[in-house]
């Protein structure tokens, strides 16, 4: 017999259950405070707020990534990044939405973009294939150096994407490497890390794991965080990371709502600084993404994003 998972039934027991533990500590003598409490805890509105339920419509389908290919926006080798199972190399490409498609071909034109759609919209791959069949188009042509700098705001998300793209580009002949706090400055080190974390015996072909093989041979992609991306054009043992000038072809800012303030200032300049050192000003595409953000009346969330 199968089981559905009731999520008002699973709501009620966890209510009723916290209830029983907040009272088991709380013993109220005065009994006008003990009425007043009791009586708000029965309302449901002094523990918990009431239930929020949405209901998410599926995203509107964009054209096919082959028609892409043969209009000549991405490269036929792309098509293997996007496979919808990435365990499987051999697997059909995703058929992309259109915020998706739209993305791509901004960015292939050369233009800035905020990609600011729901979690789960597949922002990743509305800036990942350009990036990807652009890398895939220099290396052909014997450019070396990073070509994208994708920045998150935590460690945890750039380790998320980092494993993505990292199986996804396996065999592709593209490299990537993730330079954060956490990576190593010995190669063995990084890849006796890199075991115990992973479980696997070696890291895919495209993987640079340590700090010292990144700055010895900088990867055509590069993950890492606004703190350690100071630090890089800092730090005179990785500034040789962009000794390539001009190849540095896109810059991604994950999360880009998150860049406010005094941090937003902070990036601002870090931008600037990074286009200076890389000999790209004026010709550097620029990406943000974001999933939600407040905005005002009569604003959308996209607008407030783009702002």
């Amino acid at each position: 017999m199968v089981e559905f998972f009731n999520p008002f039934s699973t709501l009620s027991e966890v209510q009723s259950d916290y209830l029983a533990y907040v009272e088991s500590f709380q013993q109220i003598k005065n009994p006008q405070i003990r009425e007043w409490i009791e009586g708000r805890r029965a309302a449901g509105g002094l523990l918990w707020k009431p239930p929020y339920v949405q209901i998410s419509l599926p995203f509107q389908e964009g054209d096919p990534l082959a028609k892409l290919v043969e209009e000549k926006i991405l490269l036929p080798g792309t098509l293997r990044f996007a496979r919808q199972a990435k365990e499987q190399p051999e697997s059909p490409p995703i058929r992309p939405y259109v915020h998706q498609t739209t993305a791509i071909r901004k960015i292939h034109a050369g233009k800035n973009v905020i990609l600011a759609t729901g979690t789960g919209s597949g922002k990743s791959f509305g800036f990942g294939l350009p990036i990807v069949s652009t890398a895939l188009r220099l290396k052909a042509e014997g450019v070396r150096g990073v070509k994208a700098v994708i920045v998150y705001p935590m460690n945890a998300l750039a380790n998320n994407q980092y494993d993505d793209f990292s199986e996804r580009l396996d065999q592709s002949g593209l490299t990537i490497g993730r330079y954060t706090g956490d990576t190593k400055n010995n190669p063995d080190e990084a890849l006796s890390e890199y075991q115990r974390l992973t479980g696997r015996d070696a890291p895919y072909e495209c993987e640079v794991l340590s700090r010292k093989e990144i700055q010895d041979n900088p990867p055509d992609i590069l993950m890492t965080n606004y703190v350690m991306l100071e630090l890089l054009l800092t730090r005179f043992e990785d500034r040789t990371l962009f000794r390539h000038q001009g190849v540095l072809q896109f810059l991604v800012l994950d999360e880009v709502h998150t860049y406010s303030g005094k941090r937003g200032a902070d990036v601002a300049a870090l931008i600037r600084r990074l286009k200076q050192h890389t000999g790209t000003i004026g010709k550097l595409t620029c990406i943000g993404t974001s999933a939600t953000v407040e905005s005002g009346e009569g604003e959308s969330a996209q607008e407030a994003v783009a702002k």
